[in-house]
């Protein structure tokens, strides 16, 4: 499990706004967390856009394992235990992941 894979990740349960369901998730914590812990952190994908600023948007390959064009919620992070993650699907471009850490960092800082 390493930052910026995808894997499906079972979400519930949830409560609220929450995402919640089966759904590709990109794992974001860094590999030092993910290798030692037995959370990871991760933001969940969707396939219905809404273009929020500093989402990355990303389009089907081989690389992502994605099956439809899906936006990236950074604001939707969470930690979760590894025993969610169900199946790793692919993983994200290096500039796809500095793009979503990058806005990680933009709605965590006053």
């Amino acid at each position: 499990m390493k930052q910026g894979e995808i894997w499906y990740v079972d979400l519930n349960p949830t409560e609220g706004s929450e995402q919640s369901g089966r759904r590709p998730s990109v794992i974001l914590s860094g590999n030092l967390m993910n290798k030692f812990l037995k959370v990871v952190i991760i933001a969940p994908l969707t396939s219905k856009i809404k273009n929020y600023q500093g989402n990355p948007i990303l389009e089907p390959s081989q690389k992502n394992g994605l099956k439809s064009v899906s936006e990236l919620m950074v604001f939707h992070i969470r930690s979760v235990s590894k025993t969610r993650l169900i199946e790793k699907i692919g993983e994200l471009k290096e500039a796809e992941l500095k793009q979503a850490l990058a806005t990680l960092n933009d709605i965590t800082t006053l």
